[in-house]
């Protein structure tokens, strides 16, 4: 039989643990040590999340952002934590290892947002040479018209010829994007103050929204997990967007 164990071992081969940022908790972080016929994966822990992992019968959770992140204080019978511990679920948590692994987030956001070039695999995101240059509106459009997602943007540049694809947060990476030479970025979020230093740069931004640009990566966890356990079933859970435009 499969446990939770099992498959914390396997992504481990994959997209090592170890290589998760320092300030990050990724991990098997809820080990109720059973056996595992079926998985949820999803972005977060929410209640929704494990009310529908309660409701699918599944025996371990796969996310994205991790369940634990913080010291644990106390545990109130409504928490969380708690209600996964009642159900005997366990969580492992794949966050920035999974988003610095070759085929992670980063990499299916270029793939979401129609992105097509060289790509090079960095520390953390992608850098990808356009196959064929073009200005920022003509590429921001279809962007927006790939994603379907109204998008936050930004304009340093009138052209595009190198793009830095970074999923979830792009705060605090300028230094990174004008190392890898590349004069707009796609990310999750920025910050108001990124976003004018890079303007200042020539560089532009697109942001899609932090969930937004992570959520399309939980199908990616779960076809690791089915092709590897065939006594297992793997099943994404995507919720609704956190944030609306109205």
């Amino acid at each position: 039989m499969v446990n939770a164990k099992d498959i914390y071992n396997y992504l481990n081969d994959i997209m090592p643990f170890d290589t998760q940022e320092k300030w990050d908790n990724s991990g098997l972080l809820v080990n109720c040590g059973n056996s595992c016929k079926k998985i949820l994966c999803c972005l977060d822990v929410t209640k929704a999340a494990v009310d529908k992992a309660i409701a699918e019968d599944c025996q371990l959770i796969v996310s994205h952002h991790p369940v634990i992140f913080s010291a644990i204080k106390s545990l109130d019978s409504d928490s969380i934590l708690m209600k996964l511990i009642q159900n005997n679920i366990s969580v492992i948590s794949a966050h920035t290892n999974f988003d610095k692994y070759q085929f992670g987030t980063s990499y299916r956001l270029a793939q979401f947002c129609g992105i097509k070039g060289n790509g090079e695999l960095l520390e953390l995101g992608l850098s990808v040479a356009m196959e064929e240059a073009e200005t920022f509106d003509s590429f921001a459009g279809k962007v927006r018209t790939k994603t379907n997602i109204p998008l936050q943007c930004s304009k340093g540049s009138e052209n595009v010829n190198r793009v830095f694809v970074i999923a979830g947060s792009g705060k605090g990476m300028t230094e990174e994007i004008v190392a890898a030479g590349c004069d707009c970025v796609i990310t999750g979020e920025s910050s108001y103050h990124d976003m004018l230093d890079l303007k200042e740069l020539g560089i532009s931004c697109i942001c899609l929204g932090h969930d937004e640009s992570e959520k399309i990566s939980v199908d990616t966890l779960a076809k690791l997990i089915n092709d590897k356990f065939d006594s297992v079933k793997a099943v994404s859970y995507i919720e609704e967007s956190l944030v609306k435009y109205i």
